[in-house]
Formats: structure tokens, sequence, C-alpha cells
């Protein structure tokens, strides 16, 4: 179990984390900076810190990949609403990532949100569960 929990969480802040850092990247050309993406970057950042701390205390370890979980779900709930009611321009957007072979931003858009659902639905039942 707590092997899972860790690798659940690694996956999920690897994924998220480089989605958030390449979007984030817009700044070098003078963008400005998106306060959605500051706070994934926080959760993904949260989620590593409960990685972590898996092996040596369980149940803080959930506590803190909920709240990193929580963070991310800032910025992936959006995304899969919009996923959802508008599927032909997130296929387009994806069909256009694909033509210049940039594979970060088309992970961020198809597993990305699985990752964010999956651990934030794996820490909820683990937070309520009293007993390990």
């Amino acid at each position: 179990m707590k092997a899972a929990l860790a690798t659940l969480y690694i996956l999920t802040a690897l994924v998220t984390g480089l989605d958030n850092l390449y979007w984030l990247m817009g700044m070098v050309n003078g963008a400005p900076l998106n306060i959605l993406n500051l706070i994934a970057l926080l959760g993904a950042a949260t989620l590593v810190g409960a990685t972590v701390a898996v092996p040596f205390r369980p149940p803080v370890a959930v506590k803190i990949g909920f709240a990193g979980s929580l963070l991310l779900c800032v910025y992936y709930a959006p995304l899969i609403a919009v996923s959802i009611f508008t599927p032909f321009s997130t296929w387009h957007s994806i069909r256009f990532f694909i033509s210049f072979r940039d594979y970060v931003p088309v992970m961020g858009i198809l597993v990305g949100p699985i990752l964010v659902i999956a651990s934030t639905t794996n820490s909820a039942i683990f937070f309520r569960a009293k007993s390990w």
C-alpha cells in the first residue's frame, strides 16, 4: 500500500509539475504570471513532500497528499471541464502539439487530469479511513 501510494504521488507530481513549468516558461518571452500555474506547481511540490513522508508516517503523508491534490485541482478542474464541454477544440490542440513534436502539453492534457483525479480520490479515501 505504501509503495502504490508513493508511486501515485510521485507520478502525479512529476507529470503535473513538468506541465506547469512548461506553461510558466512563457514568462521568458514576456507573458504575465499565471497564478493558477503557480498554485498547481505548489501542489506538485507538496505531493513530492508527501512522497517523502509515506515510508515514515503514512497518515501524515495522506493529509499532505490530500492538500497537494486539492492545490492541483485549482488548475486541473477547469481544464477537465473545458475538455469535456469542448472536445473538438481539445482534440485540435492535442493534434497541434503532436504535429510539432511537443509532447509535454499533451501529457498535461491527457495524463495530468487522470492522475490528479486518482490522487485526490485515493487521498480522500485514506483520509477518511481511521485505521491503516
